[in-house]
Formats: structure tokens, sequence, C-alpha cells
């Protein structure tokens, strides 16, 4: 009685100071090893029956059903939609933490020779039938969740706080996380300490993981835009006002904004990727329509990139004799942001357990995710876990219809997440 009564007031002293010693850290290894196949068999299902964005009831009904199994959860209801929101609760006092893993798939036909490969199709909004595949490793998103949850609620009584486990659809359409907090997720006693998540990645090999501190996604913003002209015969340009050229212009214009007006050291992304207009080689149009996606990181770079582009569109119609272009700007994901304090109490529990040589680091990108939206609300850290096979880590793209993960970094990343979640519930 007096040896367990000395260790109580150890390990209690270690959580108020804020770090665990190994003789109080669970064997997560052996724990991930233990459930692994389990959470194989998950990741199994779930890439074979892939459902697109707000569409996700299966995948709903499946998770909810496997959390109904693990000892300790419990589920918070409210209007998630086709997502699910669960808390596990320690046997300790503790912190609040909340950690998120997206659940929809991509219209997108898969083309790998998988025993588990995906033939699910749906219909887009416009009619059209597509194949649905994880193409972006949302399977693997959620099965690691799991995995990592059977591993923690085995030793709940011993873990300290709360931890919300946040099944968010959406996030491929950019409006799960928006959903998801505007119906309350993070109100009143809800709201947690700060937020985790990983995105698997198949420019980073397996065994190794990556950070990056501070922003490290971009706001994706865009427009569309009308270019408006007087239309004619081809033989008589003099006679037209040409949308065509104007569009050519506007769109080398963009370029020189990010060229030549924003500071270099501001990251700004402008690109065209849909330009129309015309119906024969000698007819001038009335019209030409184009639109374009804009990226950005920090918010006063996003507002002046949005003025030059209103400016440049009016100021070149204007030069021409041109009606007044319709441009419909919007703003959409917010650019995500790592918690630099965040990071660093994260990255040495990578360090711990896959070596410092494996804890890697990666440049800013201009891509988007939905996860900053959390990042708004409460400190958050979204890092990389490596899923290329060897020697793929340039030949594999997310989105792409070939794209397939490392199996193996299921069970290597439902113990890491396990740890650390763990390490921060002991902060």
């Amino acid at each position: 009685m007096m040896w367990v009564l000395v260790v109580f007031i150890v390990a209690g002293a270690t959580l108020v100071a804020g770090a665990t010693i190994s003789g109080t850290r669970p064997d997560f290894a052996a724990l991930a090893e233990k459930h692994e196949q389990q959470t194989v068999n998950d990741r199994r299902w779930l890439h074979e029956n892939p459902e697109l964005s707000n569409r996700e009831t299966q995948t709903q009904a499946y998770l909810r059903r496997t959390l109904e199994k693990i000892p300790g959860i419990t589920f918070i209801e409210g209007d998630w939609g086709t997502g699910l929101v669960a808390e596990l609760q320690g046997g300790l006092p503790g912190p609040r933490i909340a950690w998120r893993a997206d659940i929809d798939g991509l219209p997108i036909t898969e083309d790998p020779d998988l025993p588990f490969r995906s033939t699910k199709k749906d219909t887009l909004n416009g009619g059209r039938e597509v194949g649905v595949m994880h193409a972006c490793g949302h399977d693997l998103h959620m099965s690691i969740t799991l995995g990592a949850i059977r591993c923690l609620a085995a030793v709940r009584g011993q873990m300290p706080g709360t931890l919300m486990i946040i099944f968010q659809p959406a996030e491929e359409t950019g409006d799960g996380a928006h959903d998801m907090l505007a119906a309350g997720l993070f109100d009143g006693n809800r709201k947690p300490r700060c937020v985790l998540a990983f995105h698997d990645h198949p420019t980073i090999a397996y065994g190794q993981v990556g950070s990056c501190t501070g922003w490290s996604t971009a706001n994706v913003d865009g427009f569309r835009l009308t270019v408006k002209g007087r239309g004619g015969h081809g033989a008589y340009p003099h006679r037209s006002i040409d949308p065509v050229t104007l569009a050519a212009k506007m769109v080398l214009a963009f370029n020189d904004i990010v060229a030549r007006e924003i500071d270099v050291n501001h990251h700004a992304v402008i690109s065209v990727g849909f330009i129309e207009g015309g119906a024969k080689n000698n007819v001038i149009p009335s019209e030409v329509k184009l639109s374009a996606t804009v990226r950005t990181h920090d918010e006063e770079t996003r507002q002046v990139v949005k003025a030059k582009i209103e400016r440049t569109v009016r100021s070149l119609a204007e030069s021409v004799g041109a009606p007044e272009p319709e441009l419909e700007y919007h703003f959409g994901t917010p650019a995500g942001y790592n918690n630099p304090e965040l990071v660093d109490q994260v990255r040495e529990v990578f360090s711990r357990v896959l070596g410092p040589e494996n804890d890697i680091t990666y440049l800013p990108g201009m891509g988007g995710e939905d996860f900053a939206r959390y990042g708004q609300v409460v400190p958050g850290f979204q890092f990389r876990l490596g899923v290329a096979p060897p020697g793929q880590q340039n030949t594999m793209s997310l989105h792409s219809s070939t794209f397939n993960a490392d199996e193996r970094a299921v069970g290597l990343g439902m113990r890491l997440v396990a740890e650390v979640l763990w390490d921060q519930l002991n902060r």
C-alpha cells in the first residue's frame, strides 16, 4: 500500500509539472500492436466504402457502431450533419483537448488493383455519374484515429482530462469545419485547450513525420469574372470591343500583380483555371467568362490581392471602352496556422517515438485545409504523417486515382497519435 501511495504522489507531481515520466507512460507500442489488425480492417472497410461530402451516412454509421464497442466512449449529440462527435473521459483530472479526423471521399475512380479497391459510384449535382475514392487518405485519418482511441481507452483509468474526438464531414468542399463550429462544437464548456490532427502525405516516407511552424496552408479564395465587350465579325475587329483580347490582358496582369505588386516575403498565387468565350472562329463574342483560385497566407495580403484584382479588371476594361466587368469574389477556407508552442511540444514526442532523424520539417504550402477554422478558435497543429512506400516519395500524389498509401502507416500512426494525445493530456 505504501509503495502504491508513493507512486501516486510522484505521478501527480509529474502531471502538475506538465510532463510524463517513462515509468508512468503506457506502453503504446504494445497497445498499437494489439489493436493493429482490427484497425487495418477498419481502414480497408472505409477505403472500400467512400462517400462524397455531406453524403457520408454509411461512414457515420460505421464510425458510431465502432465507437460504441470501445469502453469509455460517450457521444456528444448535436447538429453535426453527417459528422460525429465523441468523448473519452480519463480517470484523472486534466485538460480538455480535441482531435479531428475528416471523413469524406472524392469524385475519382480508383486505379490501383487492391483487394479492397473502391468500386463505389455516385452522381454529382449536375447529374454526372462518377467513381468515388478516398484519394486524399481520409480512410487513414479515420482508422488511425479509431486505433489511437482503442489504445487510450485501454488506459483511461490512468489518463488525465478529456479527449474530444471530431469526425468531420465535407473537408473536400471546405464546409465541414465551418458548419460544425456554427452548430456549437466549441461552445461553452466544450471548448478545448487545443486541437490536433494529421494529414497523410505521399511526399514523406513511411516512418517519418513532418511539421511546419506558423502558416502552413493557404487562404483558399477565388473569383468568377465576366469580361464584357461588343461582338462583331472577326474580319472587322475595329468595329467591336473584343472581350477575348481584353480577358487575355487581364490574365497576364494578374501575374504582374503577384510578381510586381506583392511583397516577396508574403506568398500569393493567382491561377486562372477556366476561360470560355465565343462559338466560332470568325465571330468576336460579346463576353468571356473566366474563373480563378487565389491563395495567400496572412490576412493583410489576402485583402490587398482582392483590391488589386478589382482595380485591374476595372481599369483595363475602361482603357478600351468596354463595359464594366462583372466580378464575383469569394473568400473561402482560411489559412492554417500551426501554433509554435504546440508544435514544439508535439515534436518532442515525434523525436522520442520515431527518432530525431525522422522528425522532419516542411515549408509552408499554398494548398488549403479547413482544419484551419478550428485553429482560429483555439491553438491548433496539423502535422503530416508519411505514407509513401520506399522510394516513392516523388511518384504519388493526393487527389490522384493512383494514390496508394503504405498500409504500415496504420500501426505506426495509431501509436504516434496515442502518444501525442497522452502527452498533451498530461500537460
